[in-house]
């Protein structure tokens, strides 16, 4: 077997569909396995089952690190291929992957990214998703920001897993994904700052882009909920010994933080108030970002149990 595809997923409905849709294109001609880690206590994806190749595991844990992990133990091929639910794939896309992966393990090349181009549309037309295209949130150009280069292939200091291929002699080497990340976010930084120490390079390819599909994700308060997660897995990367990502806050911006989290209610009630016109953009982000730093720090000064 050429490669053990591991898509973790939990109630994304559509949007998983389009994203299994498309590597079932991908995998074409290929002697491959689809294994999706369905991570929901509460609903189950549809898979078709004319698609043979394609596994369907319930989590008995919670979390993506542990999906993936699960996924893994299970996996058949030596080439591993972590991707997110939420990625729409061209067909020579794994193609392309495994070519890499089999000529040198010790790099991985991680695809460009943009947001399909009938949602950057959509989002033109209301206050959040002019925020998202300003702040950069819809393309892994703006995730980079000053780590852009013009390359058609750069070295990164980290990345992520949404579409990524590892041998599994490698990941097993590495240790896996720490399951003691309860949400998305840090655990990709750790699992990659580990793999660099093992003498894994990480490099950004724009000869291929795919498509991140977030149109489920447009609503202000659930992607600030995300982000207060992202806050939390923060803590925890720190607890592990990621100094870097350490947010600090004085004492006295502990107290300002503290003191604004607690009039959220009365921001969104501002928000509302703003009209729906670009003149009024530039109060409307200023707004949303104090909101993002707000639910960051909440996640990250949130008490966990057995840190």
């Amino acid at each position: 077997m050429q490669v053990s595809i591991i898509i973790p997923t939990k109630d994304r409905g559509s949007v998983f569909d389009e994203a299994l849709q498309s590597v079932i294109k991908a995998i074409e001609g290929l002697d491959a396995e689809v294994i999706v880690i369905n991570d929901s206590k509460t609903s189950s994806p549809n898979i078709p089952s004319v698609w043979n190749n394609v596994i369907l595991v319930h989590n008995p844990k919670s979390g993506v690190a542990s999906a993936r992990n699960l996924g893994a133990s299970m996996s058949q091929a030596e080439i591993l291929l972590f991707m997110d639910d939420d990625f729409i794939i061209p067909p020579d896309s794994i193609v392309r992957a495994l070519n890499v992966a089999t000529h040198d393990s010790l790099k991985i090349h991680l695809f460009n990214w943009i947001y399909p181009p009938a949602l950057q549309q959509h989002l033109t037309q209301f206050q959040f998703g002019r925020y998202l295209i300003a702040q950069g949130f819809t393309s892994v150009q703006g995730w980079l920001g000053k780590g852009w280069r013009e390359d058609m292939v750069f070295e990164l200091k980290d990345g992520a897993s949404y579409f990524l291929p590892i041998r599994k002699s490698i990941f097993t080497e590495v240790g896996g994904y720490n399951e003691n990340f309860p949400h998305a976010g840090a655990e990709d930084y750790d699992f990659i700052q580990r793999a660099k120490e093992k003498g894994v390079r990480f490099y950004l390819d724009k000869s291929c882009t795919l498509y991140h599909n977030e149109r489920d994700r447009l609503e202000l308060r659930n992607w600030l909920m995300r982000k207060e997660r992202n806050g939390v897995t923060l803590q925890i990367a720190v607890s592990f010994g990621h100094e870097e990502l350490a947010l600090n806050y004085s004492i006295y911006k502990k107290i300002i933080m503290a003191t604004l989290s607690k009039a959220k209610p009365i921001l969104f009630w501002f928000l509302k108030l703003i009209p729906n016109a670009r003149m009024f953009d530039r109060l409307y982000f200023s707004l949303t970002s104090l909101l993002l730093s707000i639910y960051l720090f909440i996640g990250y000064s949130k008490k966990i149990s057995g840190q």
